[in-house]
């Protein structure tokens, strides 16, 4: 039967509206084809306990306020860091550096988009710069060398700086404030002196909204240039008492908790284990606990005491007895996990009081008088040995084990708790202390950052933890050897000079915990503390 023309018309307006629909369809999941697409569904959100206010009000990324780990997942560096230090491409797809180490040009990602849809490109890179690399608060050898920052095209910029620093990329992978922030962010627009308005980067995540000492509100950014986020959202929700975070935890109020964002307390671990609905994720982390000799205490510049004390000290009892197992034997100032650091550099003093006490009959050292303590000439050999409980409580009892322990090859600790600022003023000001329990930093300030911090001078004062001028110039050697070979040897030569004279008391290699809702899926832990987690990965399970 034929149709009429009328019905003919009819028919062909149907199969073109079909097709148009099929088309927008089709061109409408490319987008989604790229990671599973987010929705505002609640099935798609999830909740994160942190320590403190996230302070997206003030989450500049070329200033140092509000929380390293939104930092991160609303703005994007030129480089990333990865596993053991390796630097990977972001913004920058490659970078070609000079042979005399002091020009880097890099050459960036093309058709990506700010989150609130403006150009991300080489001037916005310039703008990020300039907005903070000549603060002279600034203390980041990426800022104070640097000469000259100049736009080459588009997608290429090139920094200049006044010496060769293998550690200008790293210090490039920084949460802050390296990282790039759109010209739009500040009023006027474009103005480097403009005024910080809101947190608008490339990253894959953006602020959504936001209650102060409460909660960050964090959904996907559409317009990110890599495999869009599978969650919708995620809620960063402030619990500053690491018990109540136990606790949200067990009740279902926040499905992630732990690790820097707001740590959990060691005595927790077994209930966290013993709750069917949560499930514990430990990783060998990048920090260290160790204790600082006083140079300027005259037993303490004796290397035989300083070794007596490495060897009275269980390191395996510190993990098994007072850990739950939760962390390693520390074998060195940095763990296995931190660059440069290998198996064969990565040695330390074990557990032998017996040999202790010799080395302290070595320097001249004897309990004459029957009462447990070793004299010389008449003195006590006794220590005042410093902590604080209210960043790390664990050191209270890790203390107490090296008080008795240290005891039993005669020597006196006397142990001095202080509230953070006091300790801090002991530590950095006054050095009112013979010992003091410290940690190293984390993952990308390892091991160079912490090195020129606490083993070198400065212009103003000498080294923190112990002053060496051989180990000094080591140090210096490594930071500027461009040759990966010529620096790890560099490197070698300055953990074993720590070694041979003893420099610190190693103690304790400290797990990342962090306790997770079996109802998220595609957990990783991240590389870095200012990336705990690898978020974008995360899902939820639907069932």
């Amino acid at each position: 039967m034929r149709a009429s023309s009328k019905s003919k018309t009819v028919l062909t307006t149907s199969l073109f509206i079909l097709l148009l629909v099929i088309i927008m369809g089709i061109s409408g999941c490319s987008h989604s084809d790229r990671a599973a697409q987010t929705s505002d569904s609640p099935d798609k959100a999830i909740t994160v306990a942190i320590a403190a206010d996230a302070g997206l009000d003030r989450l500049d990324a070329g200033a140092y306020e509000g929380s390293m780990n939104v930092h991160a997942m609303i703005y994007d560096g030129l480089v990333e860091y990865g596993e053991k230090g390796e630097i990977l491409p972001s913004l920058a797809e490659s970078w070609d550096i000079s042979e005399d180490g002091k020009v880097y040009t890099f050459h960036l990602r093309q058709g990506v988009k700010f989150s609130d849809g403006t150009e991300f490109n080489a001037d916005a890179v310039k703008f990020s710069f300039e907005r903070w690399v000549k603060d002279p608060a600034n203390s980041l050898n990426v800022a104070t060398a640097m000469e000259s920052l100049e736009v080459v095209d588009e997608h290429t910029i090139t920094m200049t700086f006044n010496k060769a620093y293998y550690p200008f990329l790293t210090e490039l992978s920084f949460a802050r404030p390296v990282r790039i922030i759109s010209p739009t962010a500040v009023e006027p627009a474009g103005d480097i002196n403009g005024t910080f308005v809101r947190a608008i980067g490339t990253g894959p995540w953006m602020a959504e909204s936001y209650k102060t000492d409460q909660e960050a509100v964090l959904v996907s950014n559409p317009n990110y240039w890599g495999d869009l986020p599978k969650l919708s959202k995620i809620i960063m929700k402030v619990i500053p008492d690491p018990q109540s975070r136990v606790l949200a935890l067990q009740s279902g109020d926040v499905d992630i908790a732990g690790g820097q964002m707001g740590k959990l307390p060691v005595e927790s671990v077994p209930v966290i284990e013993a709750d069917s609905s949560l499930t514990l994720q430990k990783s060998p982390g990048t920090s260290s606990h160790f204790m600082i000799f006083n140079y300027n205490t005259s037993a303490l510049q004796d290397l035989n005491v300083r070794k007596a004390i490495n060897l009275a000290m269980n390191k395996k009892s510190i993990v098994n007895d007072l850990m739950n197992g939760i962390g390693q034997e520390a074998k060195g100032l940095f763990p296995l996990t931190v660059p440069y650091v290998t198996e064969s550099n990565n040695t330390w003093y074990g557990f032998d009081p017996e040999e202790a006490k010799q080395l302290l009959a070595t320097a001249g050292y004897k309990d004459s008088d029957g009462d447990g303590i070793a004299e010389k000439d008449g003195n006590p050999l006794e220590f005042n040995f410093v902590l604080q409980q209210a960043e790390y409580p664990e050191w209270k009892t890790i203390s107490e084990l090296i008080q008795s322990e240290l005891k039993e090859i005669g020597i006196d600790v006397k142990l001095q708790v202080l509230e953070p600022n006091a300790y801090y003023d002991a530590l950095w000001t006054s050095k009112a202390y013979d010992l003091i329990l410290y940690r190293t930093y984390d993952d990308a300030y390892n091991p160079h950052s912490f090195l020129l911090s606490l083993f070198h001078r400065t212009t103003e004062a000498p080294a923190v933890v112990w002053s060496d001028a051989e180990l000094e110039a080591q140090i210096d050697n490594a930071v500027g050897a461009m040759d990966l070979q010529e620096r790890q040897s560099a490197y070698d030569s300055i953990f074993l000079r720590m070694y041979q004279e003893a420099m610190f008391a190693a103690i304790y290699f400290p797990d990342d915990i962090l306790a997770v809702n079996h109802r998220v899926t595609g957990f990783k832990p991240g590389y870095t503390t200012f990336t705990p987690v690898f978020w974008n990965q995360l899902d939820v399970d639907s069932k």
